[in-house]
């Protein structure tokens, strides 16, 4: 299964964090996650303008329940100390961003998609 994952911050590293390889960060590069899933980046969408966040935009990929909870926490830690204002998984918007939270939307998306 797959499906589409923006993350909106203020942290312009955040994309090298989460599928950078060593330091750059290439469109259409993939990168293992936990569980043997993968998360592929696309692109970021954004301005150089201050006090606008960057919009990433990534393509996850897993295969099993076991799989998408491993993702949220792997995801989770990413995240958890940066400046992110909301996540979106399909068209679903977390912007309370804990682990529960992103794990149940991931599952909740990926069980109503299919």
């Amino acid at each position: 299964m797959k499906f589409s994952l923006k993350i909106e911050t203020y942290d312009r590293r955040l994309g090298s964090d989460i599928a950078g390889v060593g330091n750059s960060l290439s469109s259409g590069t993939i990168v293992d996650v936990p569980g043997g899933g993968k998360i592929e980046y696309i692109t970021t969408r954004g301005c150089k303008a201050p006090g606008i966040p960057e919009v990433l935009e990534f393509i996850v990929e897993a295969s099993t329940t076991i799989e998408l909870g491993l993702i949220s926490a792997w995801l989770y830690d990413k995240v958890k100390s940066k400046p992110v204002e909301k996540i979106v998984v399909r068209r679903r918007v977390i912007t309370e961003i804990t682990e529960e939270n992103i794990r149940e939307v991931i599952e909740e998306e990926i069980n109503f998609g299919e």
